[in-house]
């Protein structure tokens, strides 16, 4: 430790719930405006009430107990929390928010809330089930109530007060008419308020430390709960009072591009590009403390040039690339790259868009980027930015580049890449009654099954389509009985002329039928489908990827790539 540095005096007391919720609820105990969001999902508060009414540690909560003044969140756990009183002792919680907030939302929680607050407070009401039923395994559990829950659901907004306590069973004496009943339920009642009640919690106090004491030690706890992600740790390393902190300023860049409708991107990749535009060499694992230390005002300088970045490297992987959705992109390495390029060069030319869209396409079907270290990481954002400064070339490696996955596993950057590719090459599809739909707004939906197996087990992606049917209608037979769904169209619907011009030069000049208007919106052959129909389902398989293949050939023909005799690479799950 620096000599000039204070001493830390750790203080360990025990404190009861209803001790610190009194004080959180004077503003005396307060969090700091650098810490994460309350994230937790609604399981994980039920279990910390569990292991309350059992008696389990919950683990203790470490505050920074300090006479400076720190800039702090006016909620907890959903309720305002009064301004500190002037000239006193705050503490401040560097470990235990999520478990506090809990604590604080659900027991403080006033059951009284209007109608128009009910949907969106409904994560803070916790019930407790009173009754000694074998079957029923999970004591606690959310309820969203229309009106008064059943009376043997407790709510744990009323076990810290009296009166509200005695209200909640005169309410539930009128409802229920058996007295023995009632009388099982205020028992149990009252010895899961005693066991809430009683409950002691280590408190450790650090007093005579500084803010950037306290900072660093709020970094340092990973050790259980919500793992701080490397942007939110720079973030408290760079904490200071009278700015945003680096975690929301990130958290707007990715909410201004998710609101396009691009989806969300990765939140790491938006901090990485940040430390790149900063001048940072080591984007994947440096020291984050030398990081905090070297480049903290770099850092909050660079927001504006990091959102600009990324917003064009967001618009080229759009336009240029044809990537619809954020969760689409190969690897989030790509993201960084360009928008380290774009930093340095907002307006490129024709040439090294050409060149940086086939970079992109190589990088994916490559796995360029599989379990990329930070000295490969290094080396690429040193040519990236040599290329954009007209100081070096942009590698691009033509070994090994397999654009077919050998089967379809969404995990993997060149299963990614297939799906992006597959969208270009066929974008208007139709259903199998012949009627176009959007294939991006059903991969945006998050629909697990989006991409369908025709023939059960066969793991290929030219065994995947996206193709709607009936709920109770499996796609194999959709396909199958296609003539008689899509020859349920008027022959005098009205049609594209553009699409009617293409697929007749496509057919040698003849015109096509429904059914096949379907199979080629998907790059399903013709002779493929008649196989499914004759019930050869390996062979349909089979003939449609040696089609996609021959495709995928020409679409690597017209960027100037390379292909060797085996298309087809391994689908690792690769993809950051």
């Amino acid at each position: 430790m620096r000599s000039d540095q204070n001493e830390i005096r750790p203080d360990p007391t025990v404190v009861l719930v209803d001790d610190l919720l009194t004080d959180i609820g004077r503003g005396r105990v307060r969090v700091p405006a650098f810490q994460r969001p309350f994230v937790w999902r609604p399981g994980q508060m039920l279990e910390l009430f569990d292991s309350i009414e059992r008696g389990y540690p919950i683990g203790s909560l470490l505050v920074w107990q300090t006479d400076e003044e720190v800039r702090s969140l006016d909620h907890i756990g959903g309720m305002p929390i009064p301004p500190p009183a002037a000239g006193g002792s705050i503490s401040y919680i560097l470990d235990g928010h999520q478990r506090v907030s809990t604590l604080f939302g659900v027991l403080r929680h006033s059951l009284s809330s209007r109608a128009d607050q009910a949907e969106q407070d409904w994560i803070w009401r916790i019930y407790r089930d009173l009754r000694h039923d074998p079957l029923v395994s999970e004591r606690y559990r959310h309820y969203r109530p229309e009106g008064h829950p059943p009376s043997h659901l407790l709510p744990l907004a009323v076990v810290m007060r009296t009166m509200d306590f005695l209200g909640h069973f005169r309410r539930v004496e009128l409802q229920t008419k058996d007295p023995r009943q009632v009388e099982e339920l205020i028992r149990e009642a009252e010895a899961v308020a005693q066991r809430i009640k009683s409950y002691k919690l280590t408190l450790v106090r650090l007093q005579g430390a500084s803010l950037d004491q306290a900072v660093n030690v709020y970094s340092r706890l990973n050790r259980t709960g919500t793992r701080m992600d490397p942007d939110q740790m720079v973030s408290a390393l760079t904490y200071k009072h009278a700015r945003a902190s680096l975690a929301d300023r990130i958290d707007e860049i990715v909410t201004s591009i998710a609101e396009t409708g691009f989806g969300e991107l990765p939140r790491i990749a938006v901090f990485r590009a940040m430390l790149a535009v900063a001048g940072e060499t080591d984007i994947l694992s440096p020291r984050w403390d030398v990081v905090a230390r070297d480049l903290q005002n770099r850092l909050h300088n660079s927001i504006p040039d990091t959102e600009r970045a990324v917003g064009l490297a967001v618009r080229f992987l759009q336009t240029e690339i044809g990537l619809p959705l954020a969760r689409l992109l190969p690897y989030s390495h790509q993201l960084v790259l360009l928008a380290t390029f774009f930093h340095h060069t907002p307006e490129p030319t024709t040439a090294q868009v050409d060149m940086l869209r086939t970079w992109f396409w190589v990088t994916s079907w490559t796995s360029a980027f599989g379990g990329a270290t930070s000295t490969l990481l290094r080396r690429a954002l040193q040519d990236v930015r040599g290329y954009a400064l007209g100081s070096g070339v942009l590698p691009i490696s033509d070994v090994g580049v397999q654009p077919m996955p050998d089967a379809f596993n969404l995990n993997s950057a060149r299963t990614k890449a297939y799906v992006i590719w597959e969208l270009l090459e066929f974008p208007r599809r139709l259903d199998v009654m012949g009627q176009p739909f959007d294939v991006v707004k059903v991969l945006a939906s998050g629909e697990s099954q989006s991409y369908r197996q025709v023939a059960p087990g066969d793991k290929r992606p030219a065994n995947r389509l996206v193709m709607p049917t009936r709920p109770e209608v499996r796609l194999i037979d959709a396909l199958k009985n296609l003539d008689l769904s899509a020859g349920q169209l008027r022959a005098d619907a009205p049609r594209d002329p553009w699409s009617d011009l293409l697929e007749r030069a496509a057919s040698g000049g003849r015109a096509i039928s429904a059914t096949e208007r379907v199979l080629r919106s998907h790059g399903i052959p013709f002779k493929a489908w008649r196989r499914l129909c004759e019930g050869n389902k390996t062979v349909f398989v089979d003939d449609r990827a040696e089609f996609l293949k021959q495709q995928l050939r020409e679409f690597a023909a017209e960027i100037g790539v390379r292909l060797g005799d085996n298309l087809e690479g391994v689908a690792d799950d690769d993809s950051e």
